[in-house]
Order: structure tokens, then C-alpha cells, then sequence
């Protein structure tokens, strides 16, 4: 491959509403470069983007996917990332490795969830945005509608730079508000023609918006475009250029991906308008003082490792954003995480699933390297002498849990390691083994997010696994006391057993567990004995008499008893001090609990009512709410686990996908009696 320096490299995400046309457009453009005989398909299998089986089987992106190609004597280093809410892990991951983005628009569906979250994602990091108005060809398409509608929820930054030529079935091309000229398909040949007398009007009326919103950020521009002074094509451009840098101008364009129109005017766009990776600096710590430092494309090697594929034969796939500095094949790089010195065999760009080896790299490519041995996805590898140590990306919460086993019996032993390479190639996963219930649990962003992740582990590993409801950690406590006697005596000739003991019960503080005390006088239970006592205790009080749930909060003193000099042994103090559990506790009138979790909601605040409503719905209480801005509510409620099954699934319904939560522990509370009813009986079938 050719090499480029930093000027003649552009990195872009592809962001934007599931089935708004991202992978169709990468598929346009690199059809366009040459880098592909022909435009790929989702819809038949046939993307070179979409190749995993899951994306196939579905018809939809899944995993973020990287599309290099050449125009122009530069190299445009596309991510095609997904649209649906379960995946936005990959949309986060690609803006840590991109200067811009492309925010996917239909024409005929507007903003859409996806459209929102993924414009917010990019607003945070202050990321340069162009939009793109798709499908132009079809039935109901408005160009202008659409421009309003982003205007109106997005700022007035957004302004096209072109407009499109006909509409629905008449859609043939683009009239460049810059050049002042258009852009027509032809028998799939494009040809350039002045602009029409009949689209003056409307040209005049779109390129008077364009000139307003480039004169409000430049000054000089300003001055001109108040004093009525013609304003020349390079002026505007240089204007326009300012402005996307500083995430203050958001230009629009249009096309179809369906037809091929539109394509070539937009990567000469992304060449003349959106940035290079020269035009920022990277900001890192220095891991010997953790002292914040600012790497620049021409200092000293650095590079953060964005996404990491699995492959079943090679291992670790990286993906890596040369950050500053050149990378060589056959050449080491130190990983300031993991402090491991790594071998970079071979460097390759992709196209897709296509991969072309290149011999080195300059700051702003990005790069696949295979086979790293100590690398993960959020790792640094920089030059050792001047080591740097990038922040990782924050993911998605993993708000959606199941519990996890293998289905069949020889994938026992494999499930383990398959699910660890799994959670290598996908950070949004979580894996947790419940050491109280015994469930292996499995957590994700959402309910297709955990079903894909069965299908990868039976594509990639040959493992096939199910997931279930995971099994509720209860607990067993008592409201009341009561003192009983526990005597263990057989005797049947020869050595005996005998062991007898008087124990109380009443209930402890919140969260002391068991409390064991002993007030014994006048030797009645022998000193050597009372650690067997109190040990017959905890292990019986971990099966509790209600539902077989461990006892907890619960305080036992010993305070008699008496003993056989021949026949008693810490074996029959022992099994005394379960007699007298197994009588006393139902005496105590034991009681069920339960676990509450503190959750934080994050919704629009259109939604609030309808959120609370579910949240009582669900035996929740509501402990405070805030809007830290006028769209924006976070609810803080407590909520039974029990009720919390299948949540994120119920948050994204009442929300339209908007809605997001986190969640932890908070203490125990006493189950309802019916509810309570209900577990007992079902426990003791």
C-alpha cells in the first residue's frame, strides 16, 4: 500500500439510526476508490463489511468495521460502526480513533434514537461532524425537512453545502454550494453542469443560509457579508473549514445509496473540509510521574489499541490509531498498561474483511496488527524511552443480566476460557460468577446483545451455551427469640455420644451476619467444646429452615448446658447445637429477605412520569430525582433484584431506546408475605 503521512490521512466514523444506510455508504465509496469490484449488499450477504455470521444471519452491522481506501492521493480511513442501542460500545470505541465523524441521516425518518445518542457521544468530545442525508431516492424523501428538523434539534450550525437535484424517483444528483455547479449521475457516469436557471432560486436561497452561517463564526467573513462585498469560493471554504475544526459548523449533504449519487462530491468533501489527524494534539500520562503530557503526530511513537477482534486460528486481532511518531513491521513497542515489550511482526490495512500488508505506518493511520501476546483493547503502545499512557474509553453500562451454562456436557470444560476471549473482543461484556447462588452470569448492554453472544461463542469457539433467569441470593433472618435445649445423646453399649446445649436466639444488627456469643458459668459446657458449639451454629445457619437460604443478622448465645466426661466430643456438641437450631429458629418467627439495588436512572425528562410509574410497578420506591439540564432527569430509586429481571428491556420500551441505568447493591429488605409465600413453596417442592 502507499505510504501516507499525516496531511493525507482521514479518519471518519460512520454513526447514525440501524438501517440508515452507513454500511451501504462505505460500500458506495469504496466502490468509487476502486477498492472494491462492486457495491456490497447487507440485505444479501454479500457486504465485504458485514461478513461475521451474526451479521449476516441478522442483516445488520454488529461489530464496527474498519474500510481504507485511496482517493485523491489520499487515504480515507473509514468506520463503519452499528446503529442499534446494544452496540453503542463500537460507536464510543470508533470515535477514540477517528477526527470526525458522518452522522447518517434518512430522508425519510429524520432523527432517529440512534441519530440523538450518537450526536451526543460526538458533542462530549467536542468531535467534528458532517451529516449525510440518505436514500434521497425514495418515496417521502425531504431534503429540507430533514435540515429543519437537525436545525431545530441540533443547533443552526448545521447547513448544507449542497442540495439535491429532484427528489424520490426524480433524485439524479447535487448542486455544490461552494462550487456553484452540479453534480449529476448519468448512466452511472458522473457529469458536472452548471446550475440550472430553474434551481437559481432555490440555490440562491440554500448558499444565502451557508454564507449567514460561515460569516456568524469568522469575523473577517462577517464584515463582508454585512457590507454586501462578494465572498469568493476559497474564502468560504477556509471559513467553512474553521468552523467543522471547532465543532461549530456541521455541514450537510446528500445522496443515495441506492442509486450511487453522491459519493464521489463526498469524499472530495471529507478531503477539503474535514480535518486531518495533525490538527490535534493527543494528551496522555506520563506512567513514571502521572504527570498529564501532549503528544503531537511528529514526537516520539504512541498508539491506542481501539477495538480487539478475536479470531479462533490467530488469536488477537488489534486495531491500532497510530496517535504520533511512525510504526515499522519487525520492529518492538512497549505496552505501558500491561509493561510488556510486544513484537510487531507485520502491519496490515483493511478493507473490511479484506487485509493488505503495509510496511509502516505514520501518526493518524490506523493499522490491524496480529497475534500481541499482553495488548487488550484501552492498552497504549508507545516507545519505552518516552513511555505515554492513554485514558481508555468509558463504555456502556451493562445493564442487562442472564445467567450462562453449556449446553452440552463437553462444553463444560471450555465455557470458561471461550467466554474470557469473548469479553477480550467485547469490553461491554461482563462475566460473574455468583459464588452464593452458583450462576455463572453473563451481562450486556441489552437482550440481542447477549443473544449475539451466544451465536459468537458457538461460531468462534464451537461452544454452545443457554442462558436463564439467574437464580435470587435470599436470605433468612428471624423478627423474634426464643431459648431452646439441643441434646445429641446415643448410647448402645460401649462409647457414647452426648452433647447438650441451651442456646438463645434473637435478631442482630443490619448486616452483622451470625453473632456467636457464649455466657456459660460454672463449667457447664467445657471450654474445648464451645468452638465445636459455635461451629455446629454457622454451618447449620447457612441452610435456613424457611427456603434453605442462609441465615443472616442473627444473634446465638450459649448460655447452658451439660456434658458426659466419657461419651461427649466436639462431634456431639457439634450436632447438639443443630438440634437446638432446627427447634429454635421456627420459634423465632423467621422471615425471608430480599435484595434492593440502587438504581440511577437517566432519561429525558419527557419520560419521567411514565419511568416512576414502572418503578412502582415493580415494589420500587423513588429516592430522589434531578435534572442537571432541561432535557435531561436522573432518577435515584431502590428497587427488589426480584423486579429488575429484564429491566433494560423494559426502560428502552418505556424510553423509545433513550433511557439507560446503573446499578448496585444496597442492603437487604424482608420479602412480602405472599411473595415470601410463593419462594418458600416453590423452594421446598
Amino acid at each position: 500500500m502507499t505510504e501516507f503521512n499525516s496531511t493525507q490521512l482521514r479518519n471518519l466514523a460512520l454513526v447514525g439510526h440501524s438501517k440508515s444506510g452507513k454500511t451501504s455508504i462505505a460500500e458506495n465509496c469504496l466502490f468509487k476508490c476502486g477498492a472494491t469490484n462492486r457495491v456490497g449488499k447487507t440485505d444479501d450477504g454479500t457486504s465485504i463489511l458485514d461478513y461475521e455470521p451474526e451479521e449476516v444471519k441478522r442483516k445488520m452491522t454488529i461489530d464496527s468495521s474498519l474500510a481504507s481506501c485511496e482517493w485523491q492521493g489520499y487515504k480515507i480511513n473509514f468506520i463503519d460502526t452499528p446503529g442499534y442501542p446494544d452496540f453503542t460500545g463500537e460507536v464510543k470505541s470508533a470515535f477514540t480513533a477517528c477526527e470526525s465523524a458522518i452522522v447518517v441521516v434518512s430522508a425519510t425518518s429524520g432523527i432517529e434514537i440512534e441519530t440523538d445518542r450518537a450526536w451526543k457521544y460526538a458533542e462530549e468530545l467536542s468531535l467534528p461532524r458532517a451529516i449525510f442525508i440518505n436514500k434521497m431516492d425514495r418515496e417521502h424523501a425531504d431534503f429540507y425537512k430533514v435540515v429543519e428538523e437537525l436545525r431545530a434539534h441540533f443547533g443552526k450550525g448545521i447547513v448544507p453545502i449542497q442540495i439535491p437535484i429532484g427528489s424520490e424517483a426524480s433524485f439524479q444528483g447535487v448542486a455544490d454550494l461552494i462550487t456553484m455547479n452540479t453534480k449529476v449521475l448519468i448512466k452511472n457516469k458522473d457529469l458536472i453542469y452548471e446550475i440550472p436557471e430553474y434551481m437559481k432560486d432555490e440555490v440562491d436561497t440554500a448558499r444565502h443560509m451557508l454564507m449567514e452561517t460561515c460569516a456568524e463564526f469568522n469575523d473577517e467573513l462577517l464584515e463582508k457579508y454585512l457590507e454586501g462585498e462578494e465572498i469568493t469560493e476559497t474564502e468560504v471554504a477556509a471559513a467553512l473549514i474553521e468552523g467543522i475544526v471547532n465543532a461549530k459548523i456541521f455541514p450537510v449533504l446528500c445522496g443515495s445509496a441506492t442509486k450511487g449519487i453522491g459519493f464521489r462530491q463526498l469524499m472530495n468533501s471529507i478531503i477539503e473540509y474535514m480535518p486531518t489527524p495533525y490538527f490535534r494534539a493527543s494528551m496522555g500520562i506520563n506512567p513514571k510521574n502521572n504527570e498529564l503530557i501532549e503528544r503531537r503526530t511528529e514526537d516520539a511513537f504512541s498508539g491506542y489499541v481501539f477495538k480487539t477482534v478475536v479470531d479462533q486460528f490467530i488469536g488477537r486481532v488489534s486495531y491500532l490509531k497510530i496517535l504520533s511518531g511512525t510504526l515499522i513491521e519487525n520492529s518492538s513497542v512497549y505496552n505501558s498498561v500491561s509493561e510488556k515489550t510486544e513484537r510487531i511482526s507485520s502491519l496490515y490495512s483493511a478493507c473490511g474483511k479484506n487485509q493488505q500488508a503495509q510496511k509502516i505506518a505514520h501518526a493518524g493511520d490506523i493499522v490491524i496488527i496480529t497475534k500481541l501476546q499482553a495488548t487488550k483493547t484501552g492498552d497504549t503502545l508507545c516507545n519505552e524511552e518516552e513511555p505515554i499512557k492513554y485514558e481508555p474509553v468509558t463504555h456502556p453500562a451493562s445493564m442487562f443480566t442472564m445467567a450462562i451454562k453449556a449446553d452440552k456436557k463437553a462444553d463444560e470444560d471450555k465455557i470458561g476460557n471461550a467466554l474470557t476471549r469473548l469479553v477480550d473482543e467485547d469490553p461491554t461484556l461482563t462475566i460473574y460468577k455468583n459464588t452464593e447462588t452458583g450462576d455463572l452470569t453473563i451481562s450486556g448492554v441489552g437482550e440481542l446483545h447477549l443473544d449475539v453472544a451466544i451465536e459468537k461463542l458457538l461460531n468462534k469457539f464451537g461452544v454452545t451455551a443457554k442462558l436463564y433467569q439467574p437464580a435470587i441470593a435470599y436470605r433468612e433472618t428471624i423478627r423474634g427469640t426464643s431459648k431452646v435445649e439441643g441434646k445429641h445423646k446415643k448410647q448402645s453399649g460401649g462409647h457414647g455420644q452426648y452433647g447438650d446445649v441451651w442456646l438463645e436466639f434473637s435478631p442482630g444488627e443490619l448486616g452483622s451476619g451470625v453473632t456467636f456469643t457464649e455466657t456459660i458459668v460454672g463449667g457447664a459446657v467445657p471450654r474445648q467444646y464451645i468452638p465445636a458449639v459455635e461451629k455446629g451454629v454457622r454451618e447449620t445457619l447457612q441452610t435456613g429452615i424457611l427456603a434453605g437460604y442462609p441465615m443472616v443478622d442473627i444473634k446465638v448465645n450459649l448460655f447452658d448446658g451439660s456434658y458426659h466426661t466419657v461419651d461427649s466430643s466436639e462431634m456431639a456438641f457439634k450436632t447438639a447445637a443443630a438440634l437446638a437450631i432446627k427447634k429454635g429458629i421456627p420459634e423465632a418467627k423467621p422471615v425471608l429477605l430480599e435484595p434492593y439495588y440502587t438504581l440511577k436512572i437517566t432519561i429525558p425528562e419527557y419520560y419521567m412520569g411514565d419511568v416512576i410509574s414502572g418503578i412502582n410497578t415493580k415494589r420500587g420506591r423513588i429516592i430522589n430525582t434531578e435534572s442537571p439540564s432541561h432535557d435531561v432527569s436522573i432518577i435515584e430509586a431502590q428497587v427488589p433484584l426480584a423486579e429488575l429481571y429484564k429491566y433494560a428491556t423494559d426502560l428502552r420500551s418505556a424510553t423509545q431506546g433513550r433511557g439507560s441505568y446503573t446499578m448496585e447493591f444496597s442492603h437487604y429488605e424482608e420479602v412480602p408475605a405472599k411473595i415470601s409465600e410463593q419462594i418458600i413453596a416453590e423452594n421446598n417442592k
